[in-house]
């Protein structure tokens, strides 16, 4: 999958305001973005969210591949979390960081 083609879906995750964690995984799935290995991106152990949430700002798309990740997997532990996390506008801020980070490489 190319650069643009990515991009597409994560600008259709935000633009379509989808509640849905399913169609997250989907899309980082489909994109190749879905970080297993998550943990090892984090500064923090227990991982605190919140506290790695604060990086987003210098992150690279690795980093925020393995942010919403992380996002996913909290709700798998606290259900509803994600939900709650979009409401709170949590999410949106990484997927556009995402599709400016994934504009900025090469395919």
């Amino acid at each position: 999958m190319n650069n643009y083609d990515k991009i597409s879906l994560f600008e259709q995750l935000n633009r379509n305001n989808i509640l849905e964690l399913e169609l997250f995984y989907e899309v980082l799935e489909q994109c190749d973005a879905l970080k297993t290995n998550y943990q090892e991106y984090m500064t923090t152990a227990p991982i605190n969210c919140d506290e790695e949430l604060l990086r987003l700002s210098s992150a690279d798309y690795d980093l925020c591949c393995a942010l919403i990740t992380m996002l996913l997997r909290e709700d798998h532990f606290s259900e509803g979390s994600f939900v709650r996390r979009l409401h709170l506008g949590q999410v949106e801020p990484i997927i556009k960081r995402i599709i400016a980070t994934e504009g900025q490489t090469v395919d």
